[in-house]
């Protein structure tokens, strides 16, 4: 088993991220991987000692960010994808994601946000998205420094896409020359009754630094559902209302930047009732023109823990598209 003091621990202990080097396997390593199927037995059991696995924390925008990088052998590697998960989330709940990827020889560098997982911040607060933004950048660059000629993509959920969007808005040309395709699944821009959760905020600001967090059926995967509410010990049960702070800025940076035409594709489920996808579509579309927007049907909105159905979907698109 894993526990909160069993991360406390890690999360203190973990070393400076060598890309090159393997972290020597024993105690609450073995614990974490094992318990979220992150160990490479797990993830690629035909191929297991094929496959490299380096983790460890780098310092960037004030934090100790948690890092994996798992890699097919260098001859096999077909390019490099950056995996950003959404807001409550960490590395250890995009297993599926992870197989996809190496199942087709892609390697893979994988980060939890500041204040998730296992890396430093206060638990799901950020002061400014322009953190995760330099946070993410740094990854960007650190990630090319093992990509070697071949292409370096991105895959984002929810927030994860927020970030990467904010990234291109901001640093477009970049954006154009060192990423590959990058595919966005049901990125937040704004969220599902935003107007009211936004005065409630103008209010409860003043009072409290916390309210409690509901945990939303955002899957169809009850299993997921379940794990999350009662068993995973890397959850933030409150949301913080600096959080919501830091996002309504957000927003207004968002409308004020300049179109980018950096191609994206997002994959969006119609089932979505934590973003308001329908405005958010629109709003992505006018700031990339370039963009695609990609259907599923009855999704919900963790599409990279959504049902088996829906995920094979998921994963055609994704053969199409990254």
């Amino acid at each position: 088993m894993f526990n909160i003091n069993d991360a406390q621990v890690l999360r203190d202990s973990l070393p400076e991220l060598d890309l090159k080097a393997s972290l020597p396997i024993g105690g609450n390593v073995s614990n974490y991987l094992q318990f979220y199927g992150l160990d490479v037995e797990s993830l690629c059991p035909k191929n297991a000692h094929d496959i490299h696995h380096a983790m460890g924390v780098f310092t960037s925008a004030g934090f100790r960010v948690a890092c994996h990088y798992y890699a097919p052998p260098p001859e096999l590697i077909e390019g490099t994808v950056i995996l950003v998960h959404g807001y409550y989330d960490h590395v250890g709940l995009y297993t599926h994601l992870l197989r996809y990827c190496l199942a087709r020889n892609l390697a893979v560098f994988a980060y939890d946000l500041p204040g998730h997982g296992l890396s430093s911040g206060a638990p799901a607060a950020i002061d400014t998205f322009a953190q995760y933004t330099e946070v993410f950048s740094d990854c960007l660059q650190k990630a090319r420094s093992v990509q070697g000629d071949k292409p370096l993509h991105v895959l984002a959920q929810s927030t994860g896409g927020a970030i990467v969007m904010d990234f291109c808005l901001l640093r477009c040309a970049q954006s154009q020359q060192q990423t590959g395709n990058i595919v966005l699944l049901a990125p937040l821009v704004r969220p599902v009754s935003w107007r009211r959760g936004s005065m409630t905020y103008a209010v409860v600001r003043r009072f409290v630094k916390a309210i409690k967090r509901s945990f939303a059926i955002n899957s169809h995967d009850a299993k997921f559902l379940h794990f999350l509410s009662e068993s995973d010990p890397l959850q933030c049960r409150l949301l913080p209302v600096a959080w919501v702070g830091a996002l309504k800025n957000w927003l207004a940076e968002f409308e004020r930047y300049q179109v980018c035409n950096k191609a994206l594709t997002v994959v969006q489920g119609t089932g979505d009732t934590t973003v308001d996808w329908r405005y958010n579509l629109k709003r992505i579309k006018e700031k990339f023109p370039e963009s695609e927007a990609v259907i599923l049907q009855q999704a919900r909105h963790h599409l990279a823990n959504e049902s088996q159905e829906i995920r094979d979907a998921l994963c055609k698109e994704l053969d199409q598209h990254l």
